[in-house]
């Protein structure tokens, strides 16, 4: 029984630790490691919560035609002696309680429908004999505005919405394009590191292989069998290899910082092996042919132009003369007690009707033509300058395909390159192994292959930084980040 759990034992332990090994050895992605990003970053939590929160606010604009229920309470008491008037009392105890529902509409009519209700005390009075010194009035009243010159028909109102839904929508796109974009970045750092590292391997490679070529002319020069110079030639080239390796190192430094950054790591914490460069996909990707959408910053260049008009718009509503037109009915009712009141307000025969204009007009014309005119030039402003945006937009779109076809054609070289160097060494290993060449020869083709590898890795960095880069033009609010 012993045995058998101590075997039990062993198979845990080699299991967990076969487990361990394959979590290691499995390399991080590029979806693992956005992720992280997400997860992680608070660069990245920053503007994706304020672009989640503009979306929100958006909603803002949406409470400008809504109802609105108001409602009113106030006691208090008047104490000032009556004028004119044959009864004379001590003061005048009042309550008043009204509540309502009021709402502007799109095409500029404000409406509210309230009921009040006033409580009336007459203190210190001597009344008529039937006539009570405390009274309640009952009153349901409709008031209707209709704006005609400044605001006319709503103009300013909605001006107003579009003001704080375009806002609110520039917002939204800006910090939507700063969250977007740094995931971009931070995949471009996923593959500054991919190439840092391959590249360190490939001039590591080199450096042993310059080694053994000076360690091949040490030992002829020793036997009589080479010259100095050869000694001299070897000798530079393993401190060349040695400056390119360590100059590799300090990239692949450089792009584990920025790496780290996007994580939130400490700068110099160790990463593993990332996902290599797949050379074979990278030439079959095919560049765009059209534009897939716009940037997100273009969309909140777009929402601030409308804004500006919007804004435009209101600036010149606000400067004009007003013209409003206006009404009110009203049911009255009055008793000792509130019901009472309240039945008695139901008949039309105590109505109460107003209709009227109100005019306001601003005397400085100068100031108001003025304060129009450049209204009108802040909203050609906004449009020359969501114009541009496009423009610019259109410019750097063709400039990257344009990129993109041009490193794809250099990463083809690059590949015809390594394989012609490939092929060049694997034909002179086969011509030493037949006592046809020299050892030195073959170390000096490998480092020539070295190069053209490094050349390759750098042809597919620029393809993968501008494969990222196309993205922009994917963006989608609707897909999420």
């Amino acid at each position: 029984m012993k045995r058998k759990h101590q075997s039990l034992k062993r198979n845990l332990a080699v299991l967990v630790s076969g487990l361990v090994f394959a979590t290691s050895a499995s390399a991080l992605s590029l979806e693992d490691y956005l992720g992280q990003v997400k997860d992680s970053s608070m660069g990245y939590k920053a503007n994706s919560e304020q672009a989640e929160a503009a979306n929100l606010k958006t909603r803002e604009a949406d409470l400008f035609f809504t109802p609105r229920l108001f409602a009113n309470a106030r006691a208090g008491f008047d104490g000032k002696e009556p004028f004119g008037s044959t009864i004379t009392y001590d003061e005048l105890k009042m309550q008043n309680y009204s509540l309502g529902i009021s709402q502007e509409f799109s095409f500029g009519l404000q409406a509210s429908l309230a009921y009040a209700m006033d409580r009336t005390q007459i203190v210190g009075a001597t009344l008529p004999a039937g006539i009570s010194d405390t009274f309640w009035d009952a009153t349901p009243k409709l008031e209707l505005t209709m704006p005609l010159w400044a605001n006319g028909f709503g103009r300013s109102s909605r001006a107003n919405e579009q003001v704080t839904r375009q806002q609110n929508l520039a917002d939204r796109f800006g910090s939507a394009a700063q969250a977007h974009a740094y995931l971009v970045q931070a995949e471009a750092a996923y593959w500054g590191l991919v190439s840092a590292q391959e590249v360190v391997e490939v001039q590591g490679r080199a450096l042993e292989q310059a080694k053994s070529i000076l360690n091949y002319v040490t030992r002829k020069s020793r036997m009589n069998l080479g010259e100095r110079a050869d000694i001299l030639q070897a000798k530079a080239l393993v401190e060349s290899t040695t400056f390119q390796l360590q100059q590799a190192q300090n990239r692949e430094k450089a792009a584990r910082r920025a790496f780290n950054t996007y994580v939130n790591r400490p700068a110099e914490t160790a990463v593993d092996k990332l996902e290599g460069i797949n050379f074979v996909n990278l030439q079959n990707i095919s560049v765009p042919q059209q534009q897939p959408g716009d940037r997100l910053d273009i969309k909140a260049a777009e929402a601030q132009s409308l804004m500006a008009k919007s804004a435009a718009q209101l600036s010149n509503e606000r400067n004009k003369p007003t013209l409003d037109l206006y009404g009110s009915y009203a049911l009255n009712g009055r008793d000792e007690e509130l019901n009472e009141a309240l039945k008695e307000a139901g008949a039309v025969e105590r109505d109460t009707a107003f209709v009227g204009v109100r005019l306001n007009i601003p005397l400085n014309y100068g100031a108001a033509s003025d304060a129009q005119t450049g209204a009108l030039k802040a909203q050609k402003a906004a449009e020359y300058s969501y114009q541009y945006k496009r423009f610019t937009q259109e410019q750097d779109w063709t400039n990257l395909t344009q990129q993109l076809v041009e490193a794809k054609e250099s990463l083809r070289l690059a590949t015809n390159i390594v394989n012609a160097q490939k092929a060049k060494l694997e034909n002179e290993r086969v011509r030493q192994r037949q006592g046809r060449t020299t050892t030195y020869q073959v170390l000096l083709f490998e480092q020539e292959f070295s190069q053209s590898e490094v050349n390759r890795i750098q042809a597919a960095s620029q393809i993968l930084g501008l494969q990222a880069q196309i993205k922009l033009y994917q963006a989608s609010l609707e897909g999420g980040i």
